[in-house]
């Protein structure tokens, strides 16, 4: 082993707790180191990226099973949508040119962190219900309009983009859990979003284990097993810390949080796409 990539460790470290503390997709924050920092291939930077988020997901995923913010009725809604459109969009990956995919998911990230930045600036809007007949005969009082109804569209729609170039789970998914009105607390919705990418992340990494990418995984062997050995251990500290910070925040400030960092994503994902065209290098 040698010390090439020590530098791993700490950024490991920070982009766990960032993605364990916010529910968006560490693939963001990862993909740019190992293309940009590392120099690795795409393909094998989209690889390294999938495996360590695996780590510190599984990390952040024992933590939030033991504090206990989880909710199950999310991970209902999503998994089973999730989990087949991330094995669908990681085998269309060899087919599709995703370049402008990823400037166009970029664009809509930077875009939408705007306007919920913006949202929270302006404080709550106010929330109108309707009366709808129930089962039982009594009328219930349900939200008309608010976030999207359909999560089985956000899921096949996250899922699928998580297999195609390992990023927009989080960011489509997070902000309408957050917008549930049947949390005890934030923290449930990153909790249940961290579990819920975790084993999506899990399909997209087998379904691309064909035999020219194990080639190209043998051969590289060495120098990926030496960043692993770094970037692991501060993935797996940073799941443990990060569901810690987000179970201190309240509503608005994870709000803030969030929408921030999709404005750091957008800008990420719209580098990753020039460097994919060539404009930087």
């Amino acid at each position: 082993m040698t010390a090439e990539h020590w530098f791993l460790l700490p950024v490991g470290a920070g982009i766990a707790i960032l993605a364990m503390s916010s529910g968006i997709s560490a693939g963001n924050l990862w993909v740019p180191v190992y293309l940009l920092w590392t120099r690795f291939e795409a393909p094998l930077a989209f690889w390294m990226t999938l495996v360590t988020m695996l780590f510190g997901y599984g990390s952040g995923v024992a933590r939030n099973l033991q504090q206990g913010t989880i909710n199950r009725s999310f991970l209902a809604q999503y998994l089973p949508f999730t989990v087949p459109a991330a094995l669908l969009g990681g085998l269309l990956s060899p087919s599709v040119n995703v370049s402008w995919l990823i400037l166009l998911f970029g664009a809509f990230v930077f875009g939408y962190g705007v306007w919920m930045l913006g949202s929270v600036i302006r404080g709550p809007r106010q929330v109108s219900f309707c009366t709808l007949p129930s089962p039982s005969g009594r009328g219930e009082q349900r939200e008309k309009g608010g976030i999207g109804r359909l999560p089985w569209g956000i899921g096949i729609v996250g899922g699928t983009l998580l297999g195609l170039i390992a990023v927009g789970l989080g960011e489509i998914m997070l902000p309408r859990m957050l917008n549930d009105r049947k949390l005890s607390h934030p923290a449930e919705a990153v909790g249940s979003a961290v579990l819920i990418i975790f084993v999506t992340s899990v399909a997209a990494a087998m379904v691309r284990l064909n035999a020219q990418f194990m080639t190209a995984l043998v051969e590289q062997r060495t120098v990926l097993l030496n960043a692993l050995l770094f970037a692991a251990p501060g993935v797996v500290l940073g799941g443990q810390l990060g569901p810690r910070i987000a179970q201190r925040l309240n509503a608005r400030t994870l709000r803030v949080y969030v929408a921030s960092l999709l404005l750091v994503v957008g800008i990420l994902m719209l580098v990753r796409f020039f460097v994919m065209v060539g404009v930087i290098r």
